[in-house]
């Protein structure tokens, strides 16, 4: 919700919100009249409840919406003041299901930093006054310079929000090789540079990509703040998840990054995030703000550019023109994919890719939560983000099993618990909600994670606990349509568990075998599923009890096969193969193997074939 959309519900409370904020006032008419901010008896500030929507304390000047007037009386920020005024409202936050993750922060001891005096020069060779500087709080330093084995002079870049030093940036001035040394303080919180310096009732923000670049907008009487780690996406946009709701206050963001590739795809993904209908495309004429201020581009200018910043237009609305290096990509990038399987047989012809939904269908027993599970965990060690939806199993449950697959073992210590968990926690997230969700608000959840955490994975197990009953039919199309347009929207991949019908489980499920609406296969971009051998086990006990000759023809055969079966049963891209992989599902690490192969220790990076030989190989040392 935006601060505009929460002022309009305000001012359809005023009455409310106006005694509630100063019970000490009165109704005169049709305003309530008050002292000050303090809440003191008299005239001089008067909230306007018949329908004007405006306030003003005729004394000190003040004056603006219900959120300003609550910022005031309230002494806080503006997102404090939003987070109680839903509270007072009876509104909901969109990521109660989130858990905020416990981050324990360094804070910065200010190495090599030094009293503000020459970064003056240097910083009025680009254009910034001290005045500017001092607004800042911008100071000297030195930063160490490996090669040359020496010190070179620097600026001191604070990062301050709320009062609170959380980041000191240290960049050369001097630049050997042309090249500048940047340091930045070890495990503090990731933040925007500029808090300091801005209006803590401003609605409107630039969004630029370097200190120097927020320092040239505020002197040129523009609000700003800047990105800490430059362009790219990915990890360089870490800072998003840390300040998400501190910018929730601005209506309208401009981003204003370099004028290159990288900036402009740091512009989409950070807009994608934010929210593309309150962001906008700033295109200067130079490669930065601070270049347009040295070269002299004028005020006016630059207010034109910022004026005539675009909109990020819908992705369903292009021209072919604009899909050209698609197309070539489409060419030359068709094996592309956003992470691999575990299965070295299955990637040569199949990749999880974005914008994609699999279906992973099987009986009951058979083993959908760890295939998916096992896949998952795979995905993390490739970088991916994941957010699990396990509505049948509680989180802590669900986290246990995930351990045993990640560590191959059925029985932790609680330090390899624990570190299996720290290796979990950048890259996966866990929608907390166990029995039947809504599909709408689970969706509505995942948006939220996609935006601010990055979250390019998402598991749903299963179908069944989403909210439909079983003949429904048409709410389960519903539902698969709007899991097209999510993963198409935010350019992840889905995937969702599904039961098979009652069949014969003694032969490998197929594509019609899945429980439910035809369209549960027909829109999905793949489908695959798992079956176990029971006939095989049990063909297997019978040869340990009996031997070779207590078989039958039709127990032969089902020894032939392999114990357990993942099948793809449908590929929309690529080159559109399907078919079956034979693999072995290991007890002790719920993995599933393929052509013999260990278990591999994803907390270890190696297989656990060579972890058990060191340890026996060590364990034999010592008692020799």
């Amino acid at each position: 919700m935006t601060p505009a959309e929460l002022s309009e519900k305000l001012w359809n409370s005023a009455d409310r919100v106006a005694k509630y904020l100063l019970p000490n006032g009165h109704r005169e008419a049709n305003e309530w009249c008050v002292g000050s901010i303090s809440g003191e008896e008299g005239k001089s500030l008067k909230i306007n409840l018949a329908g004007k929507k405006t306030w003003a304390d005729f004394a000190s000047g003040d004056s603006g919406d219900l959120l300003d007037l609550w910022v005031l009386v309230r002494n806080c920020g503006l997102h404090e003041a939003m987070r109680e005024a839903k509270e007072f409202l009876g509104l909901k936050d969109d990521d109660h299901h989130f858990t905020a993750k416990k981050h324990t922060f360094a804070r910065p001891k200010k190495q090599g930093v030094k009293k503000a005096s020459q970064c003056y020069e240097y910083l009025a060779s680009r254009g910034i006054t001290q005045q500017t500087a001092e607004r800042f709080r911008i100071s000297d330093a030195v930063v160490w310079h490996g090669d040359e084995k020496r010190e070179l002079p620097a600026l001191a870049f604070p990062y301050i929000r709320n009062g609170e030093l959380l980041q000191v940036k240290r960049i050369s001035t001097e630049r050997p090789g042309g090249k500048k040394v940047i340091m930045a303080e070890a495990n503090c919180e990731p933040c925007l540079f500029g808090w300091q310096a801005l209006d803590p009732k401003q609605r409107l923000l630039i969004l630029c990509e370097g200190e120097i670049d927020c320092m040239s907008y505020a002197q040129l009487g523009y609000p700003a703040l800047s990105v800490p780690f430059g362009g790219g996406k990915g990890a360089k946009q870490q800072w998003i998840e840390y300040e998400y709701h501190n910018l929730d206050r601005f209506d309208e963001i401009l981003l204003s990054l370099d004028n290159d590739d990288v900036g402009r795809e740091a512009a989409r993904d950070i807009a994608r995030r934010l929210g593309e209908h309150r962001c906008r495309l700033v295109e200067l004429p130079y490669k930065d703000i601070n270049e347009c201020l040295t070269k002299g581009v004028s005020d006016d200018d630059i207010f034109g550019y910022l004026e005539r910043s675009t909109y990020f237009d819908p992705s369903e609305l292009c021209s072919a023109s604009d899909l050209l290096q698609e197309t070539i990509d489409a060419f030359e990038h068709r094996d592309a994919g956003l992470f691999t399987t575990p299965w070295t047989s299955l990637n040569y012809n199949f990749k999880f890719r974005a914008s994609e939904l699999t279906l992973v269908n099987g009986v009951n027993g058979h083993g959908k939560t760890e295939l998916v599970g096992h896949i998952a965990i795979e995905a993390m060690a490739q970088n991916t983000r994941a957010c699990i939806a396990s509505l049948e199993l509680k989180p802590g449950k669900m986290l246990a099993r995930l351990t045993r697959q990640a560590i191959c073992t059925a029985t932790p210590t609680p330090q390899e618990i624990t570190l299996c968990n720290a290796w979990f926690s950048e890259n996966l997230w866990v929608f907390k909600l166990t029995g039947t969700a809504k599909a709408d608000r689970l969706l509505e959840i995942f948006a939220y994670a996609r935006r601010r955490y990055g979250i390019e994975l998402f598991i749903i197990d299963n179908l069944a606990k989403c909210g439909f009953d079983e003949e429904d039919a048409s709410g389960q199309k519903a539902f698969i349509d709007a899991l097209c347009d999510f993963k198409n929207e935010h350019n992840c991949h889905v995937i969702l568990v599904t039961h098979a019908r009652k069949t014969d489980e003694s032969v490998p499920t197929g594509k019609m075998d899945v429980k439910g609406t035809g369209a549960l296969t027909d829109m999905p971009d793949n489908v695959m599923s798992v079956w176990r051998n029971i006939p095989r086990e049990m063909a297997q006990r019978k040869l340990d009890k009996q031997g070779p000759q207590g078989l039958d023809e039709r127990e032969k055969r089902a020894l032939d096969m392999p114990p357990s079966i993942i099948r793809l049963l449908k590929q929309r891209e690529g080159e559109g193969w399907i078919g079956d992989i034979g693999t072995t599902f290991d007890p002790r690490s719920h993995q599933f193997l393929e052509n013999g192969k260990s278990a591999f220790n994803y907390l270890a990076a190696k297989p656990q074939s060579d972890i058990d030989a060191d340890w026996e190989m060590n364990n034999v040392t010592r008692c020799a």
